[in-house]
């Protein structure tokens, strides 16, 4: 079984304490448990769903074989446009998710296939008392969460596993606020504890989809 990891330094890896415990990693040795599980990440650090999009003319031949995808981007399409975004305009929040929309909906062509199980997931907020960002965040995942039902996609909520243990979760963390972002060591990506719990869930929801896939095929028989 070949699954493909798709995102930005979460999905690489940035952040875990060591490259077995990434995401990516992490996820391959839960299923290496019943089959023999190959992996294949499409991820760097600092991607954006544009760049991500772009980089996915290499991978025509491992579209089709891939049973399991995965897919974590967005969180670099709102830092980069944090200086647009902070001034809390409507209209350029609702421009960022538009055209993150147009990237991560090409990225389902790409990959998605009937048979196989691809699995989106929301963002969380390492900034949660920073009310702007709490709601730049819930307006991203509502797209997301538009583009996994008109596509037919498990989706993970991440955000859900972050809500209220943030401190927990999000390495370096301080105080919650944006004005925690450094140079270096910033309060962005996930802890190990937290990349446990995400995997959980989305075994959980490969698991029900297993189960109404095979009720439908009964159903149909």
């Amino acid at each position: 079984m070949l699954m493909l990891a798709l995102g930005d330094s979460i999905t690489y890896g940035y952040g875990a304490t060591t490259p077995e415990h990434s995401f990516a990693k992490l996820l391959q040795k839960q299923f290496a448990r019943n089959v023999r599980a190959t992996l294949h990440v499409q991820a760097k650090p600092g991607w954006t769903s544009r760049q991500l999009n772009r980089s996915l003319r290499e991978l025509a031949c491992i579209f089709d074989e891939a049973e399991i995808v995965t897919l974590m981007i967005g969180g670099n399409d709102l830092l980069k446009s944090a200086p647009f975004l902070l001034i809390s305009n409507a209209d350029r929040i609702a421009q960022v998710c538009e055209r993150s929309r147009e990237e991560i909906e090409e990225i389902v062509e790409c990959a998605n296939r009937s048979y196989n199980t691809f699995a989106l997931a929301t963002l969380y907020n390492p900034f949660p008392n920073f009310a702007l960002a709490e709601q730049i965040t819930n307006q991203y995942n509502d797209m997301l969460r538009t583009v996994a039902a008109r596509n037919g996609l498990v989706l993970v909520e991440s955000q859900k596993s972050f809500r209220g243990r943030e401190s927990d979760y999000v390495e370096n963390y301080r105080n919650g606020l944006f004005r925690d972002i450094r140079l270096f060591r910033n309060p962005i990506h996930p802890t190990d504890a937290v990349t446990t719990r995400c995997i959980r869930r989305f075994i959980e929801h490969c698991n029900a989809l297993g189960h109404e896939r095979g009720r439908r095929h009964s159903d149909g028989a």
